[in-house]
């Protein structure tokens, strides 16, 4: 009888020989991306996400591994990096010589992704950043503190609050056309967490009802009162607004 392990195995070659073909058609769109095919891009983010979302569930990354979005953040981080500079990390592998062993380099690439995510997780110290839109807190729009930007209180207020609607209008119009391809594809148009854009969609009505009552200066008590919401779906609402603007707008 024929052990599983045996490399002549028909199941095991069967196996290896789905997998080259695999990664043959891969290598193709990789390479197809490196000279300007714009059905590339696409074809290739479709092919590889289901591969990269295996890699990423395995990642050792502490408490974020329970969070059901976590894969997809990775995933998303990981296409941004494939992305950048019009695709230099895919044209640096593309002419590697010989060619590595392709599942290997995206395991690697997903491991880093992941180092990154873990580390901008709130648990996690952030390395010191220039933030010279520090001014979108909202702490500073409900109190006279001096910040760069705008040249008045009421032009911040309305530049956050039209910013923030824009953005849940934006996601929303996406979520219909798109479903929940949309939380990827506006994560990497604008280069934020997905969870940000999720937030976007399921929470946008509650996020535009908070941000007016916080910049009208009341406070989260008479917001929790007046929105029938607690006090801390509140709290929670304004960090979550914070955090967005900060991922949006912050250069570091």
């Amino acid at each position: 009888m024929t052990e599983p392990t045996d490399p002549t195995d028909p199941t095991l070659l069967a196996a290896a020989a789905t997998a080259v073909d695999t990664d043959a058609q891969i290598w193709a769109l990789l390479r197809a991306v490196t000279v300007g095919d714009p059905t590339a891009w696409p074809a290739l983010l479709t092919r590889l996400e289901p591969d990269l979302l295996a890699f990423a569930r395995r990642q050792p990354i502490g408490r974020l591994r329970d969070r059901d979005d976590t894969p997809r953040e990775i995933v998303t981080r990981v296409f941004r990096r494939l992305h950048a500079r019009d695709h230099a990390a895919i044209k640096k592998l593309c002419a590697l010589d010989p060619p590595p062993e392709l599942r290997a380099w995206l395991r690697v690439v997903v491991r880093r992704s992941a180092i990154d995510y873990m580390r901008e997780a709130p648990e996690f110290e952030r390395a010191t950043a220039n933030r010279p839109d520090r001014w979108i807190s909202l702490a500073t729009l409900t109190s006279d503190a001096a910040a760069p930007g705008p040249s008045s209180l009421p032009d911040k207020r309305r530049l956050v609050f039209g910013t923030v609607r824009e953005m849940v209008a934006r996601a929303a119009a996406e979520f219909r056309a798109r479903g929940d391809d949309a939380f990827t594809h506006l994560a990497l148009e604008w280069k934020i967490p997905r969870i940000h854009v999720r937030r976007l969609v399921t929470k946008g009505d509650q996020f535009l009802a908070v941000l007016v009552a916080v910049l009208e200066g009341r406070s989260h008590v008479e917001i929790a009162a007046s929105l029938r919401l607690t006090r801390r779906e509140v709290e929670l609402t304004v960090r979550y607004i914070e955090e967005l603007l900060h991922a949006r707008f912050t250069v570091d």
